[in-house]
């Protein structure tokens, strides 16, 4: 059997198994494991049957253009390995001239053409790999949080089960009148594992409803609980909608990663619950403009930051964020991908000058209705989810938030909630930069991703689909935005 031929046996099955199999899936869990396996598949095929072609068609097309240097078109005979070696070669080249095109992009329409054909080209790559990239990054939000048990996954760390944290409760507490029953894993969330469990007291016959939420054995994109734990502390102090934190262990060799314990909130993340009734969905925007303009009005050092950071301008702390962020991914790319790096490069030359003058506040950073929890009334019971907050300006969350509130209701509307509760006028002239910025970093994350399953992670599933498969949807999105702006902007 040819490569071609296995690539369309390899095509035949995925296309029964999504059409045929998957809509008979009842159970929310297993669909979203299954989506995401049969995507995995689709990439392996694009591997053994397309990648050959593409990678030619590529490398040729790449020859011709002057402004990428002086590339040699492969030749006929050239292997799948050779090929590879080569796009490797040229990644690097496009890459160091990344500064340089941009230069010319701020000069000249003609610039801005060539960054456009540029795109445009690696576009052509990955659409050969996997049509569904013409339909954007949105795909990439695809499934949700979901209350049932995940498929299983070998590890070498001990496993969270009734036995094994009862020990490690009774030791905690030096108690043997403690025990944990019900633990039940979490399917749903990429960055943390998140596991129910109930915590009875024998002596006192008490009982409590408590989670975990413990980091991977390598903390995705380096962002680890602990960061979390002092801002959980100080937001549920205040009565913000926060779960109650009650203890951070720190000891990682336990169960794989250092954890949180917190009580659990009433409610359901699932928004499916509300979300096709318009007045329920309605009351959810409500909700979030008030708990969005809440979060806002806090001060860094009310919070308990530290004065160094808490009087510190939302630009210089953007900086800051942006360089980590740089660094993680030059720590962890595998091989160029120029597709990232220049709305990066573009993003650290033009932080807007008025965040400069800007106070810092409290950014969540991933604000959407996927990380609310809602009580069978409507009301907000917590904001899940914080590995992404920093210290910054507002208007990311603001920008982050409104592809999701405006489905539901208008933006006016929910901007005079969110003042009203404190919130923080955007600043108009970094909106854009923070568009870009959202979907530029949740880029790197895929990088990292790929990184970790390829090294460390080679059960996690979902590791494998975001560095795999969607790490290109991220790339492109944040490209297209780029230029759409540049263009505009002349």
């Amino acid at each position: 059997m040819t490569d071609a031929s296995a690539g369309r046996v390899l095509d035949a099955a995925i296309k029964s198994l999504r059409t045929e199999i998957l809509p008979q899936l009842k159970d929310d869990a297993i669909r979203i494991r299954f989506d995401q396996i049969t995507r995995l598949l689709t990439s392996v095929s694009a591997r053994i049957s397309r990648r050959e072609e593409g990678l030619r068609q590529l490398l040729q097309t790449a020859a011709g253009r002057t402004e990428l240097g002086a590339l040699e078109p492969p030749p006929d005979d050239a292997t799948l390995d050779e090929l590879e070696q080569r796009r490797v070669h040229l990644e690097r080249s496009i890459s160091q001239r990344l500064p340089a095109l941009l230069d010319d992009a701020a000069r000249s329409a003609e610039g801005v053409s060539a960054l456009e054909r540029m795109v445009e080209l690696e576009k052509g790559f990955y659409l050969s790999q996997d049509t569904d990239i013409a339909h954007g990054s949105a795909v990439v939000y695809r499934g949700g949080r979901i209350e049932s048990p995940p498929t299983a996954s070998v590890s070498e760390w001990p496993e969270i089960t009734d036995s094994s944290l009862t020990t490690y409760l009774r030791k905690l507490f030096e108690r043997t009148e403690v025990s944990a029953t019900n633990v039940r894993p979490i399917a749903g969330g990429f960055s943390k594992q998140t596991v129910f469990f109930t915590l009875h007291d024998h002596c006192a016959g008490t009982q409590k409803n408590l989670v975990i939420r413990k980091d991977m054995p390598v903390p995705f994109i380096n962002k680890s609980v602990v960061n979390e734990f002092p801002l959980l502390q100080q937001l549920h102090a205040r009565q913000f909608p926060v779960a109650k934190p009650l203890w951070l262990e720190t000891d990682r060799t336990l169960f794989g990663g250092c954890f949180i314990v917190s009580e659990r909130v009433a409610g359901t993340s699932d928004a499916a619950s509300w979300a096709a009734d318009p007045k329920r969905a309605h009351h959810a925007c409500r909700e979030l403009a008030q708990v969005l303009g809440n979060l806002h009005a806090y001060s860094p050092a009310e919070l308990g930051y530290a004065p160094e950071l808490a009087t510190r301008s939302a630009g210089e702390l953007m900086e800051r964020d942006i360089d980590n962020w740089i660094a993680l991914f030059n720590e962890r790319k595998p091989e160029p991908f120029p597709l990232q790096e220049l709305p990066l490069v573009w993003l650290r030359r033009n932080i807007p000058r008025a965040l400069y003058s800007r106070p810092a506040k409290i950014v969540h950073g991933d604000v959407g209705f996927h990380n609310l929890m809602f009580d069978e009334n409507g009301h907000v019971t917590a904001l899940l989810d914080w590995e992404f907050s920093v210290l910054g300006d507002p208007t990311q969350d603001l920008r982050f938030v409104r592809q999701f509130v405006e489905k539901i209701m208008g933006w006016p509307e929910f901007m005079e909630i969110y003042r009203s509760a404190g919130g923080v006028e955007p600043c108009v002239e970094a909106e854009f930069f923070f568009d870009l910025w959202s979907k530029t970093r949740n880029g790197i994350g895929c990088v990292d991703a790929h990184a970790l399953f390829d090294s460390v992670m080679p059960d996690e599933v979902k590791f494998a689909l975001a560095g795999h498969v969607f790490g290109p949807y991220m790339y492109l999105d944040g490209c297209e935005t780029l230029l759409a702006h540049l263009k505009n902007s002349r």
